[in-house]
């Protein structure tokens, strides 16, 4: 059974390759990149539906609804709009039995300074280049074509296979799309995020905030010896960030700082905006104290430190920054015990011949809302290069593309076979 599972892999390699370079070509990019022309994900859930139902898929597409985070009772960002950005999701139903969920994101991160053609999907040197070869949709090719080389085997299945391909992962879009699938009820016994590095079989991810900071000036012309500078101010707001960052000895990281508009006028506001990463194990303190599964202790104790830093300055004491909470994307942890991990290490060692390795990455996922929302046991596993997500020369190689595939393709066979 699994020879011939493997053989059909092996037999659709071309098609493999094919499939995930005709997805790159297709601009995807999230709506809120920052990219002057951003593809948005239409048009990639246009070209893998019928491909989903030409492999005998029931499928459906919807877009997240409005309020999705305060639906599902996550802190996510204000305002942000789906239309034309719908979910795809396809569902093979053999009978009773496990319902295995593949997901995967379809947006992808902003290609403006990339070094490479981000649409091209050239391969050379034994890879694909382009945007979203690793994240994901490269991915995204390896869920699909694991399921396809499993039909085409010929082998008699039960349960259930849920395919879903989800919007606004990235760009601060804390997994809109994946909590929609969620709502709508999208749930199975185990998950499988295609949305994996390295061929590394990832069982958790770190939590992350996201904050935003508005510091108030007095613009001014620079003669007039009025103005209050807001960029010398947001610079005390920093020395409470890094009093902060000292402490939990852990990443902080100022992602974006802006102020000014000209050298001859007083800065009369500044903006920063920051990430800081958590631990699961902060989370489950935070639960176990009566705030829930998340960062809220961490949030306070980050104003706490801003606003001692601002209570030392004259200008700030009287006009404090607003802080503005925009996410907290949850940590999550699988048991190494649970049968999947088991499963799916077992099928990595018929493929490779080896040991796979077992993690957590400090990263967030959408994997973390499956298993904290959706509860259910979950991983990430997919064929991406970890330091090319998001990067100017973004790439996946092909041998790890279709060595992903194969892996997932003989747990799929061992997991749904009668």
């Amino acid at each position: 059974m699994i020879d011939r599972v493997r053989e059909k892999v092996r037999e659709l390699s071309e098609g493999i390759v094919s499939l995930c370079r005709d997805l790159v070509r297709i601009n995807t990019v999230n709506p809120y990149s920052g990219d002057p022309e951003p593809g948005g994900e239409l048009q990639g859930q246009r070209f893998l539906e019928p491909i989903l139902k030409d492999l005998g898929a029931e499928t459906r597409t919807f877009q997240p609804p409005e309020g999705i985070y305060s639906k599902m009772g996550v802190l996510g960002p204000k305002d942000r709009v789906f239309k034309d950005r719908p979910n795809l999701v396809g569902i093979w139903d053999f009978g009773e039995g496990p319902t295995l969920v593949i997901n995967g994101h379809m947006d992808t991160v902003a290609v403006s300074g990339m070094t490479v053609s981000p649409f091209s999907a050239e391969v050379r040197d034994g890879k694909i280049w382009g945007r979203g070869t690793s994240d994901c949709k490269g991915g995204l090719t390896v869920g699909l074509m694991a399921v396809r080389a499993v039909l085409e085997s010929g082998i008699k299945l039960r349960g259930r296979i849920v395919y879903e391909s989800v919007v606004d992962e990235e760009c601060n879009g804390s997994g809109a799309g994946t909590l929609a699938c969620i709502y709508e009820g999208y749930r199975g016994d185990e998950a499988i995020v295609v949305d994996g590095n390295d061929l590394a079989i990832t069982i958790g991810c770190g939590g992350c905030l996201t904050v935003d900071l508005e510091v108030e000036g007095r613009e001014a012309h620079s003669a007039s010896g009025l103005g209050v500078s807001a960029i010398e101010k947001a610079l005390v707001v920093k020395q409470g960030m890094d009093a902060f960052s000292e402490e939990r000895e852990a990443a902080v990281n100022l992602g974006i700082f802006r102020s000014g508009t000209h050298p001859a006028v007083v800065p009369g506001r500044a903006y920063l905006s920051l990430n800081i990463v958590y631990k699961v194990e902060e989370a489950e303190e935070a639960e176990k104290e009566g705030f829930g599964w998340g960062g809220r202790p961490i949030m306070r104790r980050f104003e706490e430190f801003v606003r001692r830093a601002e209570a030392e300055d004259p200008w700030l004491s009287e006009h404090p920054s607003e802080i503005t909470w925009v996410k907290d994307l949850l940590p999550y942890r699988t048991d190494p015990d649970e049968p999947l991990v088991g499963g799916l290490a077992d099928a990595f060692r018929e493929v490779l011949g080896r040991e796979p390795v077992v993690r957590e990455i400090p990263a967030w996922g959408d994997a973390a809302y499956l298993a904290r929302l959706g509860r259910m046991p979950t991983v990430m596993f997919g064929p991406g290069k970890g330091d090319k997500c998001h990067a100017p020369d973004e790439y996946v190689e092909i041998g790890k593309l279709l060595t992903a595939t194969e892996v997932l393709a003989v747990y799929i066979a061992r997991r749904l076979s009668t």
